[in-house]
């Protein structure tokens, strides 16, 4: 049996009511029999929105109104279960609700003194399959919907000074924040759209020039539009200090928590052309080595190219090797991801799955498929010849509630994939991981950050 490490990072506690009410779907689901639908729809609902972090006032008040709704239900167990779950679910200091709505989130955002300026704007070369936007502003360039595939480059200006680690700013209206902010926020400046030919050109130039002739390659996940898609991935690149250049594939993520069903359609279409954007940039850009980071529900497209790429034992002359593999909270069911790790072992110098027990997104995904998730920790936890497991649940805490997205955005995390990427250190030899368990049920968790 594997045991979770012991919880070391508060939650809040809109969070923590949530997740317990997704815990608890299957037992909702038996009880509210013919109710459960608007249920279950509502939870998924305020799950997306949360991990999007959208208005912290209404999906506070939307989950206060969801408890209250089963509260009073009919049905004496679905009370007694609501009042369970508000028991346990209420921090230890307060006797309020667990939620608590704007008017506690405009209270947090006390001012903070001034700090020096400074910005870096990074250039995100991309593949696309969305369709062309309402118009050529770059927040409206690409859309949610599938179109042709395209290349460019999308420039992100990123904050490197008065930024923590991590974050991934943006205006908050709640704030008092109504225009963008070079000093403080990580924003999309521009999107130029290129054949494939100019892409290949001023990508081979841009990397020869590189201090490092090494790609990044991320891939988003489930509920992202391209905007944010290209400033999370100009923020990793800062983030990790990648010498070499960061690539972005923008599937067409219709950016819409109740349209994950829509996401999951779109990412098998979108599975051919990821396949022929990594083995561009594997043979045909000027790389040495290729490392990738797929996201939740991008780890679909990921996984069916692995399993179809040549082993290493036999490259191609003119190929760059596809060195770290990264499998961040991956939303593709745990015994699919068992049956593909056999089939793609040793495409890659080294593969490494991050999961967490208190993953928002991937426990709104269980609720859907009724099976656990691969980035899912705790009894389900994958451990799998060719991969390195890492469980994360201690240390998964993000800012924003982006709980799904705390491969960006928790410092220990990032720092140990930056000792992964640019130093290919294996897991017993990094800082701060701590292995549980011997071979072949070994996986690692994380020990204090050592600053």
């Amino acid at each position: 049996m594997i045991t979770e490490p012991t919880e070391s990072v508060p939650m809040p506690d809109t969070l923590r009511l949530l997740l317990a009410l997704l815990d608890v779907a299957p037992e909702l689901e038996r009880l509210l029999d013919s109710d459960w639908p608007a249920v279950r729809d509502a939870l998924l609902d305020i799950a997306g929105r949360l991990e999007r972090g959208d208005d912290a006032g209404a999906t506070g008040q939307d989950l206060d109104a969801l408890l209250e709704l089963l509260l009073t239900n009919t049905r004496p167990q679905v009370q007694e279960l609501a009042r369970r779950i508000l028991r346990e679910t209420r921090a230890p200091e307060s006797a309020a609700p667990a939620t608590r709505g704007l008017e506690r989130a405009v209270a947090a955002a006390a001012p903070v003194a001034e700090k020096p300026s400074g910005t870096v704007v990074i250039p995100v070369f991309y593949g696309t399959d969305r369709a062309r936007g309402e118009n050529d502003t770059p927040a409206r360039y690409y859309c949610g919907t599938r179109g042709p595939r395209s290349f460019g480059i999308a420039r992100v200006s990123v904050p490197i000074i008065g930024r923590d680690k991590g974050e991934l700013p943006a205006p908050s209206w709640w704030k008092l924040q109504f225009s963008e902010d070079p000093e403080k926020h990580v924003i999309l400046v521009g999107v130029q759209a290129l054949e494939k030919n100019q892409f290949v050109d001023q990508l081979h130039d841009s990397l020869a020039a590189a201090d490092e002739r090494d790609v990044l390659i991320f891939v988003h996940g489930y509920n992202v539009s391209f905007e944010d898609a290209a400033r999370r991935a100009a923020q990793l690149s800062v983030d990790l200090n990648f010498g070499g250049r960061t690539l972005l594939y923008s599937w067409a993520s219709a950016a819409d928590a109740k349209q994950y069903t829509v996401d999951e359609d779109t990412i098998d279409w979108s599975r051919k052309y990821f396949d022929e954007f990594l083995r561009l940039a594997l043979t045909g850009i000027g790389a040495r080595h290729v490392h990738v980071i797929a996201h939740s529900m991008g780890n679909r497209a990921l996984m069916n190219t692995l399993e179809r790429l040549e082993p290493l034992a036999n490259p191609s002359p003119e190929a760059a090797t596809l060195c770290q593999v990264i499998f961040a909270a991956p939303d593709i069911g745990r015994d699919r991801f068992l049956q593909l790790a056999e089939a793609f072992n040793g495409r890659a110098q080294r593969c490494t799955l991050y999961a967490s027990s208190r993953d928002l997104a991937l426990k709104a995904s269980r609720v859907v498929h009724g099976y656990p998730r691969a980035g899912e920790a705790g009894e389900a936890l994958v451990i799998v010849d060719g991969v390195d497991t890492i469980d994360a649940s201690t240390v998964d805490t993000s800012l924003l509630s982006l709980h799904h997205s705390y491969f960006g955005s928790e410092r220990s995390i990032l720092k140990d994939m930056a000792s992964l990427i640019a130093l290919r250190l294996a897991p017993d030899k990094r800082e701060l991981l701590r292995a549980t368990g011997e071979a072949p049920a070994r996986y690692w968790h994380y020990g204090p950050l050592l600053d």
